[in-house]
């Protein structure tokens, strides 16, 4: 969800994860797409589960992020 009200949950929010997603490829550049899961539900809850795919789907449109298929892993643009 992106647009929030009331009822939301910033820390269960595509924006929220979004930005921990970036903090840690500014971090590390390159990461383990499962890694990277682990990482946001051990930060978060297991609500990010949930929102996982839409937070990279949300920074992949903004060309922040790629997948590189071959070897499963997630890349910060520059």
């Amino acid at each position: 969800m992106i647009k929030w009200d009331k009822h939301t949950d910033p820390s269960a929010s595509v924006v929220y994860i979004a930005s921990l997603v970036l903090e840690v490829l500014k971090k590390t550049e390159i990461i383990e797409y499962d890694a990277l899961l682990s990482l946001l539900v051990k930060k978060t809850s297991n609500r990010a589960k949930e929102i996982y795919h839409y937070a990279l789907s949300f920074l992949f449109l903004l060309g922040k992020i790629e997948y590189v298929k071959g070897i499963d892993v997630v890349r910060l643009i520059k």
